[in-house]
């Protein structure tokens, strides 16, 4: 099974909120030694899950960066307007940080 950019961002999440739930339960609950091993592994596997994911996720990005590169590239300024305001809110938002940051480090690089 091939899992989306989302797909694998969410899990994570859902994954963080699991191990978070686990040492609350660890931390706070009356519970017996057999169960609090328990929960001791299931924390130990998902955070390995968790990290084994987020790996996954970085290499996706570091291999389909090239390729949203070329597209990129080939498009109009009208084209990439269409396509910012298919966009929910907050990942304009967050596109125009990066650009925002982006072009500050170039400028930055020019003057060093």
């Amino acid at each position: 099974m091939q899992l989306s950019y989302k797909d694998i961002k969410f899990t994570i999440e859902a994954i963080d909120n699991l191990i978070n739930t686990y040492q609350t339960k660890l931390s706070i609950e009356d519970i017996n030694e057999d169960e609090a091993a328990d929960l001791g592994n299931d924390c130990m596997f998902l955070e390995s899950l968790r990290n084994n994911l987020a790996i996954d996720l970085k290499s996706d990005l570091t291999q389909t960066q090239p390729q949203l590169f070329t597209i990129l590239e080939q498009l109009s300024s009208q084209e990439l307007v269409k396509i910012v305001l298919g966009l929910p809110i907050d990942r304009q938002l967050a596109l125009t940080n990066a650009i925002t940051q982006s072009f500050g480090q170039e400028l930055l690089s020019r003057t060093a």
